[in-house]
């Protein structure tokens, strides 16, 4: 099973991983002639990657497959949508509250209405009521006035007699008393009535006077003391047939006759019912189940209504309990009275508020509900948005942490062929964070055949292996430096064990691998060191024993010339062993020098012998250098306000450099020039016949800095440092048309 799936797994390798990453079986070399045949690893790959991109867009699909988006998400301000979430629930409130308020304001109007309506019905029955009432009352008292029209006045102290007139004993009446004009009571429908005289009432002074501004007087009602119950008189004046005065007719109906009005029906406790005088006099009230009288309404608010609307209704409080009512008033000229009948708003609006309250309970169950609803869904976006911005924060974490570590992420969907790059590896290759979605060809196009071949071999190995692979490359930018890259692979199967996608990080090492070599140059240096004070002991020991032998060898010439027997060719021989011994002085004496590292207060040195020792020490250390090392110096420079060996040292960094570029020329060659500047300096250059220094390199003296790939970029940065400790300056000549050339400047002394 497992060769069944590395098989399957090799089946999904891209075109790119396949064959060993080229064509030729892996050599990496072409045969004469096989230009049109070989296959193009980047050509290939980014025909498919454009195949793909124009079926996706034809399709209008995005490229499948990624574990992660194409693009980094933003966060939107949330305050907005808080914003139109709580305006839009007010406004719902409002709207439903308005709505409920409306239709209770609506229904509560159609209940006054129809309760105006029914008050204004009950006030015109209760008015003819009491109209009949009333004129019951009145036709007895015209017909007893006719009947007694005739009646002599006696003297006070009679017993009055009893009358059984069916007109009189009408049971509407309490009773019926004939007055004659000295106000003796003469007749009367009670039995064994005392003698009376009612000379004092208003009414019978009234009618006696001639004042009476009705033919018909309706008196304040009063307690009777033969009855035991509340009577209201209604008088009528008897006239002669002369017209004088002749005495009066006294009707007297309870009280409750007034008020039975609407007996038998349900009553409600604010329900009113009145008779009133237009002197605002109370004859009859009934409020619920509860009858009285005689309350004195002038000046009250009743009153007014009643002289500015005398059949009209009003709404307002009772002037005698202050209860709110709805008023319809009836008036009735010809006595002299109104009729009123109330109904407490209460009562109108009971059915009404108590459907309003349901309903306003019901609303604000539903505000609550709605409020709940809009918090429940802003502590929901608050709550998103605080994770998205925990997310985010974490991602900013993480992006500083790739920043500060110079690493970066990148998915890589072996089914689409795409590469998907985190925005620190889009920053690391100088691309736009957006422009994060990259075809194989221009992933690899930053690599030389060997790396992308050691690049190739960590994918297969990944997915046919399905275990998380490593390998470290070398990256030429955009901008023409080297980076050093360290690539970790992960693989991630599908629910089929197979490989579809490749997670991976890459890593800036440069630094690193920096340190490294400089931690190797220093033990270098270090070993250098050894062998410079090793040289210098030994140019030091063998100073004494050549000098003897260069004493001797000078004592046997003499000796030998002397001799008169002397064979020529053994003196030229000992006199070419005396030049050997001074040669072999004179090197360990460079040597001393070299390795001295000069004196601090020595600062001249001649310009003509720093040149050729330098010349001969870059002939003797560099023994691979094919380029002709030629002087061009000004005769009249001589000396130069420097020390020996550093500057020494600025010539054997230059000469190496220029002697490497020339190096690919078919006759390379380096020249040494030097000239008098017009500002006291010393111009010293060192040109080579090699490809030149591009202008996109940048400053090739900064450190670290070298388009070598075992280079350090330190040798021109401290050519630089030393240059300037003189008050001189050090430049290169980029974009010539032949060669490049490295000019610095030094003080002169001459």
């Amino acid at each position: 099973m497992n060769a069944r799936k590395a098989l399957r797994n090799r089946e999904l390798l891209p075109d790119f991983l396949k064959a060993g990453g080229n064509e030729t079986g892996g050599t990496g070399r072409r045969g004469p002639g096989r230009d049109s045949a070989r296959f193009d690893l980047l050509t290939a790959w980014a025909r498919r990657s454009a195949r793909d991109a124009e079926r996706a867009a034809s399709s209008g699909e995005p490229p499948s497959g990624f574990q992660y988006p194409t693009y980094n998400p933003v966060l939107r301000p949330i305050r907005p949508v808080i914003v139109l979430i709580c305006t839009g629930s007010v406004l719902l409130a409002m709207l439903l509250w308005a709505a409920t308020l409306h239709t209770i304001a609506t229904e509560q109007n159609r209940a006054i209405a129809s309760a105006i309506r029914e008050n204004r019905n009950r006030s015109i029955a209760y008015e003819q009521y009491v109209a009949r009432t009333l004129d019951a009352a009145n036709v007895a008292a015209v017909a007893l006035a006719q009947r007694f029209q005739d009646l002599v006045p006696v003297a006070p102290g009679g017993t009055p007699g009893t009358i059984r007139d069916a007109v009189a004993t009408n049971p509407l009446f309490a009773s019926v008393v004939v007055v004659d004009a000295n106000g003796n009571v003469r007749w009367s429908t009670l039995d064994s009535l005392p003698p009376m005289n009612l000379a004092a009432e208003p009414a019978f002074k009234a009618f006696r006077a001639g004042k009476a501004p009705r033919d018909v007087w309706l008196s304040t009602p009063e307690m009777s003391r033969f009855l035991h119950r509340p009577l209201m008189s209604i008088s009528r004046a008897i006239r002669r047939a002369d017209g004088r005065f002749g005495g009066g007719i006294i009707v007297r109906i309870p009280v409750e006759r007034l008020t039975d009005f609407n007996e038998g029906a349900a009553i409600r406790p604010l329900d009113l019912i009145s008779v009133i005088r237009l002197d605002g006099m109370t004859l009859a009230r009934r409020e619920g189940l509860r009858v009285s009288y005689g309350q004195d309404l002038r000046g009250k608010l009743v009153m007014q209504h009643q002289r500015a609307q005398p059949n009209g209704t009003y709404l307002g409080p009772s002037s005698i309990d202050g209860v709110w009512r709805y008023f319809s008033h009836r008036r009735l000229d010809r006595y002299g009275i109104f009729a009123t009948v109330g109904v407490g708003q209460a009562d109108v609006l009971a059915d009404v508020e108590a459907r309003a309250r349901q309903s306003r309970l019901a609303m604000a169950a539903l505000t609550v509900a709605i409020f709940a609803f809009a918090a429940f869904a802003i502590f929901g976006i608050l709550r998103r948005e605080r994770a998205a911005r925990d997310l985010a924060g974490a991602n900013a974490r993480l992006r500083e942490a790739q920043r500060i570590g110079r690493i970066g992420d990148w998915e890589y969907d072996l089914r689409s062929d795409r590469v998907i790059l985190s925005d620190q590896l889009c920053e690391m290759y100088g691309r736009a964070p957006g422009d994060d979605l990259v075809g194989p060809g221009e992933a690899l196009a930053h690599l030389d055949e060997p790396n992308r071949e050691i690049l190739q071999a960590a994918f297969r190995v990944a997915i046919e292996g399905r275990r998380p692979e490593s390998c470290e490359i070398v990256t030429h930018m955009p901008v023409g430096a080297i980076s050093y890259r360290r690539i970790r692979i992960v693989p991630l199967l599908g629910p089929d064990g197979t490989v579809h996608t490749l997670m991976g990080t890459e890593q800036d090492i440069t630094a690193e691998k920096v340190h490294q070599q400089l931690r190797d140059e220093v033990a270098h240096m270090s070993r250098v060191e050894a062998m410079n004070v090793m040289a210098a002991t030994i140019a030091h020991e063998l100073a004494q024993p050549l000098t003897a032998a260069s004493n001797y060898v000078a004592a046997v010439r003499i000796a030998a010339r002397q001799r008169p027997d002397a064979d020529p060719a053994m003196i030229a021989l000992l006199v070419k062993a005396g030049e050997q011994i001074g040669l072999t002085s004179k090197i360990m004496e460079r040597a001393r020098d070299m390795v001295a590292n000069g004196t601090a207060g020595e600062h001249s040195a001649v310009l003509a012998e720093i040149v050729d020792d330098a010349i001969a020490l870059v002939k003797i250390a560099n023994r691979d250098c094919a380029a002709a090392l030629s002087e061009q110096l000004d005769p009249e420079v001589r000396l130069v306000a420097a020390d020996k060996v550093q500057i020494q040292q600025v010539l054997l960094n230059l000469l190496r450099n220029a002697c490497e570029a020339a190096a690919t020329q078919e006759a390379p060659r380096v020249v040494v020039s030097s000239r008098r500047e017009a500002n006291g300096m010393v111009l010293i250059c060192v040109e080579d016949n090699g490809p030149g220094i591009s202008r996109t390199l940048g400053d090739v003296f900064s450190p670290f800095s070298s388009t070598k790939e075992g280079g350090l970029g330190l040798g021109l940065s401290i050519c630089r440092a030393i240059v300037d400790s003189y008050g001189g300056r050090i430049w290169s000549e980029p974009g010539r048309a032949v060669g490049a050339a490295v000019c610095f400047t030094l003080p002169s002394l001459d």
